[in-house]
């Protein structure tokens, strides 16, 4: 091999491991759930090429409200799971939908698109 050819092949490597850390090993910052004294805990998502946020922490046996605006056209993004809780909602472009639910039981639930291409995490304290 060439100089060269070492230097694209290592340049090519880098690069992977840069892409594959990025998207899914760095560390993702949280959102807390807005808490009312008396109301549920509002978490409004944004879904445009995945959930924003994507981690989500709440405190358990209260109720929970999310609202999802979905500002894409992406056949995958027109539903979203929540297979821990039997919950889902489908979303249509450019409206907010609002999912209720209450989590009990501590710990961390994944939520997802249908096809598991969008993903993220509900974490219950």
């Amino acid at each position: 091999m060439t100089t060269a050819q070492i230097i694209i092949t290592l340049g090519g490597i880098a690069l992977s491991i840069f892409i594959a850390w990025f998207f899914w090993f760095a560390p993702k910052g949280k959102t807390l759930a807005a808490e009312s004294a008396t109301g549920p805990q509002e978490v409004a998502v944004t879904v445009k090429g995945g959930y924003t946020p994507d981690v989500i922490v709440v405190k358990s046996g209260r109720l929970l409200r999310l609202t999802f605006t979905r500002q894409e056209s992406s056949a995958c993004s027109e539903k979203v799971l929540f297979p821990d809780f039997n919950q889902s909602a489908l979303l249509p472009e450019g409206q907010e939908v609002t999912l209720e639910f209450t989590p009990e039981k501590p710990g961390e639930y994944g939520f997802q698109c249908q096809m598991g291409m969008l993903r993220g995490k509900l974490v219950v304290e």
